[in-house]
């Protein structure tokens, strides 16, 4: 960095001083207790599966390179741990650049939900844990046609990925990300030649097909989650970060402000509701035809979040609870005690394993590069080298 833009920082010193100051002034401490209820949990063992995922990514001139993963794990009361790996290494062709990270975290969520989903009809735990919110599974993007190919299809890719759709529930728990197997990529190609001539063997079109289905394959997981499980175990999403205002609606985020004024351990109250509708999650209009029903089901799906600490440590963390219909209301003290079992620096166990275990490192990269001999591949930057 040059030394002129380093200078800058100090001005900014004085500035971070005022934002704590306006924090003061904005908001008064009894406000702030008003909203929170003082509970000392205790520890009480449940059986948890947590989750978590992970996605890299190397670029090169006409493709990137990607690694997307998920990882499980649950914790039997013996100490036992029982895990789940659902992943993929593959190329991408993806014209729009500036949404890779939105497709890869798509195939990341999809990688996740897939091995909780796999460890939870194996092992039935009482309780399954989303590292991060529930509610962002619902604004996840549909991959458009013009992310992969700059021509219009008229919507016939999005036709051959409909028609799919039986194939992929068919083997929705059976194979890593279906989408992404040869044979239903053969069964893609020839779909796609069929409707479109050669140009349905171009990789470009292949794959704006297959990033369709598998964000269909997505949202059947997403429906299962939610409402395939018949033991009925309780799903919720615990999040390190959140920049909702919905509570003190200031410009500051709500858990900011409870870390400002709070070091008990306890809840905030009351828990606020999450409208899906407000999200605006936006289907394919092809998957709603075909899955009128799963698509009804996943928009009436109800959720809450509330804060909460269940230790010691620092971190307050946001709870985000589903609450089934087929379940026995779950108080927010019995969530503090399970959590508070597992909590390490005031977060849960499972989903630091979960985080450790997942990781996919830029090491990790460059050892697959290595192994498809793709080194002296170009990738655009040689002349700054």
């Amino acid at each position: 960095m040059r030394p002129e833009l380093l200078n800058k920082t100090y001005r900014l010193k004085n500035e971070l001083s005022n934002l704590a100051l306006s924090l003061s002034r904005d908001i008064k401490r009894e406000e702030v207790l008003e909203k929170w209820v003082e509970y000392r949990p205790v520890p009480v063992y449940r059986f948890v599966a947590g989750e978590d995922g992970s996605y890299n990514k190397k670029h090169y001139l006409g493709f990137y390179l990607y690694t997307v993963s998920g990882y499980a794990v649950g914790f039997r009361e013996n100490g036992e741990t029982v895990e789940e790996v659902v992943g993929e290494v593959n190329f991408s062709v993806i014209k729009k650049t500036e949404l890779v990270d939105q497709y890869l975290r798509m195939l990341m969520f999809l990688s996740e939900l897939k091995a909780l989903l796999r460890l939870a009809y194996r092992e039935k735990p009482e309780v399954l844990i989303i590292d991060g919110t529930l509610s962002s599974r619902f604004i996840t993007v549909f991959p458009k046609t013009d992310w992969f190919s700059g021509e219009d299809f008229e919507g016939k890719i999005a036709g051959v990925a409909g028609s799919l759709i039986d194939e992929i529930k068919e083997n929705l728990l059976e194979k890593d990300i279906v989408s992404l197997s040869p044979d239903i990529k053969e069964k893609v190609v020839s779909s796609l030649v069929r409707e479109l001539g050669e140009k349905g063997m171009r990789a470009d079109v292949v794959e704006s097909a297959v990033a369709k289905l598998a964000y269909f394959e997505y949202l059947l997981l997403l429906h299962r989650l939610f409402y395939g499980l018949d033991w009925n175990p309780l799903v919720i999403g615990i999040a390190k970060t959140s920049h909702s205002t919905e509570i003190f609606n200031r410009s500051i985020p709500d858990l900011r402000i409870f870390h400002q004024f709070i070091n008990t351990t306890g809840y905030s109250y009351p828990p606020v509701y999450i409208n899906l509708e407000e999200i605006k999650w936006e289907f394919s209009e092809i998957f709603e035809f075909i899955e009128e029903n799963i698509a009804f089901q996943l928009k009436e799906v109800s959720l809450k979040y509330f804060y909460g600490r269940y230790d010691s440590g620092r971190t307050i963390s946001l709870i985000e609870v589903y609450e089934n219909p087929q379940l026995e209301r779950i108080t927010p003290e019995e969530i503090l005690d399970f959590l508070s079992y597992y909590s390490v620096a005031g977060y849960p166990f499972p989903l630091k394993k979960a985080d450790r275990e997942v990781r996919i490192t830029r090491r990790d990269m460059e050892l697959i590069e290595s192994l498809l001999g793709l080194q002296n591949e170009l990738h655009g930057r040689e002349g700054l080298e």
